[in-house]
């Protein structure tokens, strides 16, 4: 009555899917005629060897029986095929509920939160109130310290980056904490920087650049990141508008290197080679507040047609 090509594959079926599919058939076959089984089953995708057994068991096991009964009802299976078919589908759905926990599906892995990545951008979070501290502390080499501190947080910066994406540890939580991360450091040092004039350099004694190269950086963060928010929430094309480009690198390189040199020389300038950062220090500020003014304006012209 069924096709014999598949018993090897029913044969070699799990015993929790084997009694499945011996019970569908059984519900299949006490509820209707052979003509009815044939159609509404892919026989040949459903271990047919195991119906072909709950269809006996139901049926009668006596060739007479089984060439008789499809002519005797197949008129009354035709009018009820529908309710017959929902009541095959309960009993299914009440039996794939009921199946042997010894079967496992395959689930997504869930994302870890605490990855390594993760634990660098937070311990860089973490190492603004040490620099603050430093800063105004009266250790000798204060500002040299506070130097190393922000070059380390530079240096994770990166690491956490490239390891997110060596160890495919990329997570949601991360790709939010990192830039966070970046402008808190970047403006907390800018204010403290701002806080003291000048000590070295063609510049010294100076008392409102700082304070002016400043404000126009941290005005620029705080508009890329509402700018960023508004894209995301407006559209796909708009978002990939004011994605990270070769400008905003630059920007970030040039603006982590003047600071370096800024907090290193922003102590007691006791050598040519920190009177040589000292002199460097504000002008390389001044091309980092370029770059970061020019990246705002090709975000903005890139976002434009989207308002």
């Amino acid at each position: 009555m069924f096709p014999t090509d598949s018993l090897t594959r029913a044969q070699s079926s799990p015993r929790p899917l084997a009694r499945y599919y011996s019970r569908l058939g059984g519900a299949l076959a006490s509820t209707s005629c052979p003509a009815c089984v044939r159609r509404h089953l892919r026989v040949g995708t459903i271990a047919p060897s195991l119906l072909s057994t709950s269809w006996e068991q139901a049926a009668g096991s006596s060739t007479a029986g089984r060439s008789a009964l499809p002519a005797q009802i197949t008129s009354a299976c035709q009018k009820r095929s529908a309710p017959r078919l929902r009541t095959a589908n309960i009993l299914v759905r009440a039996d794939r509920q009921s199946m042997d926990s010894s079967v496992e599906f395959p689930t997504k892995p869930e994302k870890q939160i605490l990855t390594l990545p993760t634990i660098l951008t937070l311990m860089r979070v973490a190492s603004i109130p040490l620099l603050i501290g430093v800063w105004f502390s009266n250790l000798s080499s204060a500002s040299i310290i506070c130097s190393g501190v922000f070059i380390v947080a530079c240096l994770t910066d990166y690491l956490d980056g490239y390891l997110a994406r060596r160890m495919d540890t990329t997570s949601a939580f991360g790709a939010f904490l990192d830039p966070v991360a970046d402008k808190l450091m970047v403006a907390t040092v800018l204010i403290l920087l701002a806080t003291e004039p000048l000590k070295g350099g063609p510049w010294a004694g100076n008392t409102w650049l700082l304070p002016s190269l400043s404000s126009a950086i941290i005005g620029r963060e705080i508009t890329m990141s509402a700018l960023r928010e508004w894209a995301a929430s407006c559209s796909q094309e708009a978002h990939q508008a004011v994605a990270v480009s070769s400008w905003g690198k630059w920007k970030t390189a040039t603006q982590m290197t003047a600071i370096s040199l800024l907090l290193a020389t922003s102590g007691n300038i006791s050598n040519q080679a920190l009177q040589a950062a000292a002199a460097l220090g504000p002008p390389l500020l001044c091309v980092a507040t370029l770059l970061t003014l020019w990246s705002l304006a090709t975000y903005m012209r890139g976002v434009w047609p989207y308002m």
